[in-house]
């Protein structure tokens, strides 16, 4: 008897397991839908927005159709690469000793104003024009 009643509770579980996936599918795909829609609503504003010019610049008598169409190039590099996720590794101290032997790392500028601040005082107060 025990068998069965473990069994049942295994199908029950595996039976919740599919339901819960096809409700995260099902969000999904209803997602994906909105998506669509909004992306046909875009489309035919624009195409909407395309005749009302046209109309709008033979109305007025300008000379649009007979001037030659460059399509834009696109910017940036052609073939980008993609940068995969940062590395998890935690650098030992080996590492950031080699690393500063080969790079010189700039200062802060907490560090650099306080140097600089250092500097004027052991030079002295500085003679001001304003009494």
């Amino acid at each position: 008897m025990t068998l069965i009643n473990n069994k049942n509770e295994i199908y029950k579980l595996l039976v919740e397991k599919i339901y819960s996936r096809c409700q995260q599918i099902q969000s999904e795909n209803e997602r994906s839908v909105m998506r669509v829609n909004c992306i046909k609503k875009i489309l035919s504003r624009r195409t909407y927005d395309v005749e009302l010019l046209k109309k709008r610049l033979d109305k007025h008598g300008d000379n649009w159709r007979s001037v030659p169409m460059v399509t834009p190039q696109a910017r940036g590099k052609p073939e980008q690469k993609r940068r995969g996720p940062k590395p998890k590794s935690i650098p030992n101290a080996t590492d950031l000793s080699a690393e500063i032997e080969h790079k010189t790392f700039r200062k802060s500028r907490k560090e650099r104003v306080k140097k600089q601040h250092q500097q004027q005082t052991e030079l002295g107060p500085t003679t001001s024009t304003h009494q």
